[in-house]
């Protein structure tokens, strides 16, 4: 399997997309997905887990290392990984590759961090995206609420992290040399939530590296619309070189200009220019994936808490070049995943699709039927007692008879 992601012939013309992102044509689309098979259990951490904190809290992502070895992380702000020799084959490993710094001071980008975007280069030099929260109510004289959660005090931004061998040790850089992405805003003491967090996967396509980014509308009660600094919703972020943070750029409606700008280097003049332009339906996105039988970008959307699209559920979206998206379109419902559970109270999360034929070492492409994961929680015994399923589905495209 080769470790770099290229895409086929049929993206020849991504780059022309780009200079005019609102093109006529229109993507295909998906019109839903069918299960195949039974749902098979990747981590249960009633039986698996190597702590308490242990639990899958991200949705899953994959890669080949050079010793050919599957990594499928789905973790915390601790990493554990679930390792072996193929996608469908790996068991949970109590080796931790990386723990968060709790770093008090917000300047640092460093608190509480989940390595939840990878890419590996060759198999033994794996980059990873780190989802930074900072986490007001656990530092003295960060927020007026202290020693529990408070989203008033919660502020997310992105930072960059390097395994040298094959992903089983990540390493930080020291501040500011760990930035990837930020609001052009500091940290404000009970002003939030604020912030971005890169909420997907990376994909290469041609020489470029691409991963979507959400965030929270800000200031708090703005409405999410024009009237914020930071208006709601999720978009492309693209960069030129993985291993140089500095290179990600964010879409700005036209193209690829936005740089995004730490707010404690110095004046920000206009935070405005550092501030991406959000793109249709991407609120909730888990995952981007490419699909060679359609030559279509596929997004998967969850959210638990928001009827935005429809019932509460998986929806799936089809592009052609990550900017224009199509109408979600339902995959399955909360209430449907319910019907298969035994008694009790369970919520989902974290929906991602990794292929067990994909052709590239980071399980970006994907056939018809890929392997679909996500996480059940059992919501009568806390946020410990967490399963990661894969079950596999068949896409079925809207141009299909």
């Amino acid at each position: 399997m080769k470790p770099s992601f290229h895409l086929a012939c049929g993206l020849l013309a991504f780059a022309s997309l780009f200079a005019n992102p609102w093109a006529d044509a229109q993507p295909s689309g998906i019109s839903g997905i069918t299960f195949v098979g039974p749902r098979a259990v990747v981590f249960d951490t009633a039986k698996d887990s190597c702590r308490l904190i242990d639990i899958p809290d991200a949705p899953a992502r994959a890669f080949v290392d050079y010793l050919g070895v599957v990594h499928v992380v789905s973790s915390g702000s601790v990493l554990w990984q679930n390792l072996g020799p193929t996608l469908e084959t790996v068991t949970h490993s109590c080796d931790v590759a990386y723990y968060s710094h709790h770093d008090p001071n917000p300047a640092d980008f460093d608190d509480n961090t989940w390595l939840d975007s990878f890419y590996s280069i060759d198999g033994q030099q794996i980059v990873a995206l780190g989802h930074m929260e900072y986490h007001g109510w656990s530092h003295p004289g960060e927020c007026a609420v202290q020693g529990q959660y408070d989203a008033a005090c919660w502020y997310n931004a992105d930072t960059f992290h390097v395994s040298n061998d094959g992903g089983y040790h990540f390493h930080s850089f020291q501040p500011p040399a760990n930035y990837i992405l930020s609001l052009p805003y500091p940290y404000v003491v009970n002003d939030g939530p604020e912030g971005y967090s890169i909420d997907t996967n990376i994909l290469k396509v041609g020489d470029s590296y691409y991963a979507m980014v959400t965030d929270w509308p800000w200031p708090t009660n703005c409405g999410g619309t024009s009237n914020c600094f930071v208006p709601w919703g999720g978009a492309p972020i693209r960069a030129s070189n993985i291993l140089d943070p500095t290179s990600w750029r964010g879409w700005d409606g036209q193209g690829f200009n936005v740089t995004f700008a730490d707010p404690y280097l110095g004046p920000i003049l206009d935070p405005m220019d550092h501030v991406y332009t959000p793109v249709p339906y991407m609120n909730y996105v888990n995952a981007i994936n490419y699909s060679a039988t359609s030559n279509l970008f596929v997004a998967t959307l969850f959210d638990p808490f928001n009827a935005f699209y429809g019932p509460p559920g998986l929806y799936l979206s089809t592009s052609p070049d990550l900017v224009n998206w199509s109408q979600p379109v339902l995959g399955v419902t909360v209430e449907q995943l319910q019907l298969q559970e035994p008694p009790g109270n369970w919520s989902y999360a974290y929906f991602s699709l990794l292929d067990p034929n994909s052709a590239d070492a980071n399980f970006g492409t994907i056939t018809d039927t890929p392997d679909l994961h996500y996480v059940r929680l059992d919501d009568n015994h806390g946020p410990y007692v967490r399963v990661l399923f894969r079950q596999k589905i068949k896409l079925t495209w809207s141009n299909e008879n």
